[in-house]
């Protein structure tokens, strides 16, 4: 199994940080503006991408202040059964450590690869739109 890993600081209260990854408009703000996204666990969040013919579908395990946690259910193959964990920390003058995990991926192949820089971009994305409250999605439709 192959796990990605990644931390950064965000200038921004957890519950900015929450409402950006569990409500569609938040989703729309640094990632795909084509998405249905919901913070009630067991719901299934969508998730549309350009060139792609299925969306990826994520059931969300947990969504609080602490962290919030999918379990990939639809999608690529590479991507099925692998989970995706938002955790929020207490950071820096009123700010959050965010750390992103996404873990089990069957093996580290091309789109394990892709996926790892593809998080990057998205994290910076996260980061951006939380702190500056402006709209800046990765894939827009």
């Amino acid at each position: 199994m192959a796990d990605i890993a990644m931390q950064i600081d965000v200038a921004g209260e957890p519950k900015a940080i929450l409402e950006a990854l569990t409500s569609t408009d938040g989703v729309a703000g640094w990632w795909t503006t084509r998405n249905e996204t919901s913070g009630t666990p067991g719901a299934i969040n969508r998730y549309w991408f350009p060139g792609m013919e299925s969306t990826h579908d994520m059931r969300v395990i947990r969504a609080d202040e602490d962290a919030v946690e999918w379990e990939c259910v639809g999608g690529p193959p590479q991507w099925i059964g692998t989970r995706v964990r938002w955790t929020l920390m207490p950071g820096r003058d009123g700010g959050t450590v965010v750390l992103l995990d996404h873990t089990g991926f069957p093996a580290v192949d091309t789109m394990y690869r892709i996926v790892t820089v593809g998080w990057v971009q998205m994290i910076l994305r996260l980061k951006e739109h939380v702190e500056t409250g402006k709209p800046v999605p990765y894939f827009s439709f």
